[in-house]
């Protein structure tokens, strides 16, 4: 039997994604295991609804299809212009629309996306394309004719003609470009490719007219302000003669640097003052420095001073001594002082520096004299700025009004040659209008319509559907209550999965299923019974009771099955049929019903009176007997558990098939008899509300709910096939029975 063991234990890992512990995934890591249970949720939701998506989708698919079909082909005709930014100027400096600086481009090419789009341009449009008056345009455009009569007719008109044109335009103006687009749909691809040319020559023109009319009232303005201007001119002048002539200021034509920064012209006597002032610092310097001289030749030797060694005249008679000096030398070696050669040299250099210290004492008086003529004129200099100081003192005080009124003057002259100048620029120019838009391509008529786009709707339509789709699951998945795959058994009911059990095939039966040892069935509830043995810290729980919310969710089959597979382990195994209302072990078992519990606990049978032996190896069977009006007494009283005791002794493992939970006391009292509760969920009916009251019923009396056993699973069905099929069908024969 050990055998058998390791076989249930290996299915426990590759059937399930559950341990014995109710823990997911020993056999996956715990981040990648929660990564695909997200993926295989979502899944197994599109896969469960798949209809509701499919025919969803496919209806989107077919209205975006007819409307696409039935929708009138519209054409777009494009014509491209190149702006570029030009701001005519009146004053040199000065611009005619501050509103467009030549730095802001993105704010002119807003503008000029604005004047595109303005109801004067289409105005324009109409009246050269005689729109006003073709029904067909406006037919064509889907406008209906309207039902009025003279002016009111022709203002209806004009409105929804320009409305229509308005509706149908696409201006672009990309940042990054210069170069804008001008696109108008129509049902006509020749009325589009016409419209938006018209578009483009209309707004040149319009640009033109503009230019011309800021031209035009630029001169004009011109005009005025230079008439005013040379007027002010005229008085100013007038004003400053006038005053100059009443203060006696006569220009000497200079100028000087103001405190302002302005250079009005001198007065005669303010330039006499420059002119003596700047004579008088030359004067004075001269004089320091003669002076300074005239310091140094007094104290010094005479012949020390360097105008006596550099002077023209004491150089040659200094070479003429030093020549005789030398012959002098000479004469006295070879004759007697007394010697007339000697003495005639003698009194020739006697003479020589007789004639030098003349000239040096010459030249140390004409040091004194030039300091002496020096500092005379300083005094004068100085007495003579004294005297104009004071009478420039004077003038200053008449000669602010009179540089005020000579600034006016200036600023007239100057804002009037400016005015002037800029007015024969204008002149100039005022025939040569350049636009600074231009046409860099014409539209022309598409020879294929741009909407329907049916490719594009197709898509569109395609991804509404799934969008409604997915909303339709989501909302679906969201609020329905049924208990469809494992995963939720955890996140609805918080409690833990033991195992899986398959569906079985349509023709096959629960017997044939459990005769294979290697069965998809077989093997899930080895799976279960390895998780049963992790279920408590003792192991598999010696008395278990196996129940359900609600009947036919496949407890009495799993009792059966679990009975077997302990048996398989040699352990003594007594399966109990405890549902004393609709019993069914018995059936499945192809034993009698005549006696059983009911005998047992009344007392009018043995234990071994009422057990059978079944064709499991080592399991023993209890049936119900017959059916008893009190069963909730009969299982209430103490001979319930002293059987149960008893039945402790004698087997290794008990299995109690219980009754339904939800309508019924009697699975809460066998509950507080049984070690643990195994809890039946089946797949695809079970309900959480209702499950989870049969849970609260348990746990109301401290039953140990050791976890849950979800029945009757379709993997396929419910797109859980790779996490649960694979180890149900893994190694499964039909002629591998026991």
């Amino acid at each position: 039997m050990q055998p058998a063991m390791d076989r249930g234990a290996q299915s426990g890992r590759t059937a399930e994604l559950t341990d014995g512990r109710g823990n997911e995934g020993d056999a996956l890591d715990t981040d990648s295991s929660m990564a695909v249970i997200d993926v295989r949720q979502v899944w197994s939701a599109f896969y469960r609804n798949r209809f509701i998506v499919l025919g969803v989708m496919a209806f989107a698919l077919m209205a975006g299809l007819a409307v696409s079909l039935l929708t009138t082909p519209v054409f777009e005709s494009t014509a491209t212009v190149q702006i570029e930014q030009q701001t005519p100027t009146i004053l040199q400096d000065s611009e005619v629309d501050p509103i467009s600086p030549v730095a802001d481009t993105e704010r002119f090419l807003q503008t000029q996306g604005t004047i595109l789009r303005s109801r004067s341009l289409a105005h324009r449009v109409a009246q050269s394309l005689n729109l006003y008056r073709d029904d067909e345009f406006v037919i064509a455009m889907g406008g209906k004719p309207l039902q009025l009569t003279g002016r009111q007719l022709a203002a209806a008109r004009q409105d929804q003609v320009i409305g229509l044109l308005l509706n149908n335009l696409e201006i672009a103006m990309p940042r990054q470009s210069r170069v804008a687009t001008i696109t108008f749909s129509s049902p006509s691809s020749a009325l589009a490719a016409r419209v938006a040319n018209s578009y483009g020559d209309n707004y040149i023109r319009s640009n033109l007219e503009r230019r011309v009319d800021s031209s035009a009232y630029a001169r004009r303005f011109l005009q005025t302000q230079i008439g005013d201007t040379r007027e002010r001119l005229e008085d100013s002048e007038q004003n400053l003669l006038a005053y100059a002539r009443e203060a006696g200021l006569i220009d000497a034509g200079g100028v000087s640097t103001s405190p302002g920064g302005q250079t009005p012209a001198l007065t005669l006597s303010a330039s006499n003052l420059q002119d003596i002032n700047s004579a008088y610092a030359r004067t004075r310097a001269a004089r320091i420095e003669a002076e300074e001289r005239w310091r140094a030749a007094q104290s010094a030797p005479l012949m020390s001073l360097s105008e006596v060694i550099s002077s023209p005249a004491i150089l040659p008679l200094m070479q003429l001594r030093a020549n005789h000096v030398a012959t002098l030398g000479e004469l006295r070696a070879r004759y007697q002082a007394d010697h007339p050669t000697v003495v005639q040299l003698a009194s020739q250099i006697a003479n020589i520096d007789r004639e030098i210290k003349a000239q040096a004492t010459k030249i140390r008086s004409n040091i004194q004299n030039a300091f002496i003529v020096l500092r005379n004129q300083e005094r004068a200099l100085d007495k003579n700025v004294e005297d104009l100081r004071t009478l420039t003192l004077n003038e200053q005080g008449r000669r602010v009004r009179y540089n005020i009124l000579k600034r006016e003057v200036d600023t007239n002259r100057t804002l009037y040659d400016a005015l002037l100048q800029r007015f024969k620029e204008l002149a100039a120019t005022a025939g040569a209008s350049t636009s600074n838009v231009s046409i860099v391509d014409a539209a022309e008529p598409p020879a294929r319509p741009s909407k329907p786009n049916i490719p594009l709707n197709l898509a569109l339509a395609l991804l509404t559907g799934l969008s409604i789709s997915v909303l339709a699951t989501f909302l679906r998945e969201r609020f329905d209550d049924v208990i469809r795959n494992p995963d939720e058994v955890a996140a609805k009911l918080g409690i833990r999965l033991l195992g899986v059990v398959p569906v079985i095939p349509k023709r096959s039966s629960p017997a044939e299923e459990l005769r294979s040892q290697l069965s998809p069935m077989s093997e899930a509830y080895l799976s279960l019974r390895t998780s049963l043995a992790f279920s408590t810290p003792k192991g598999a729980p010696q008395v278990l009771l196996v129940t359900s919310s609600r009947p036919a969710e496949g407890k009495s089959t799993s009792a059966v099955a679990l009975a077997q597979s302990f048996g398989r382990l040699d352990k003594k195994v007594l399966l109990i049929d405890c549902d004393l209302r609709r019993p069914s072990l018995h059936k499945q078992l192809n034993l009698s019903s005549n006696i059983g519990l009911v005998d047992l606990l009344t007392g009018r049978r043995t234990l071994e009176e009422v057990t059978q032996t079944t064709e499991m190896l080592g399991v023993d069977f209890i049936a119900c007997g017959s059916l008893p009006p009190n069963p909730t007494d009969l299982l209430s009283s103490e001979v319930l558990h002293n059987f149960i005791a008893q039945a402790r002794t004698a087997y290794g493992v008990v299995i109690i098939d219980g009754p339904p939970v939800i309508g019924l006391a009697d699975a809460p009292i066998l509950a507080q008899q049984a070690d643990a509760v195994s809890f039946v969920i089946e797949t695809g009916l079970a309900h959480r509300g209702q499950a989870k009251a049969a849970i609260r019923r348990l746990s109301a009396v401290k039953a140990n709910i050791v976890g849950a056993i979800l029945t009757k699973f379709d993997a396929r069905r419910s797109g859980y096939g790779y996490a649960y099929g694979y180890g149900y069908d893994y190694g499964s024969r039909k002629d591998d029975t026991v």
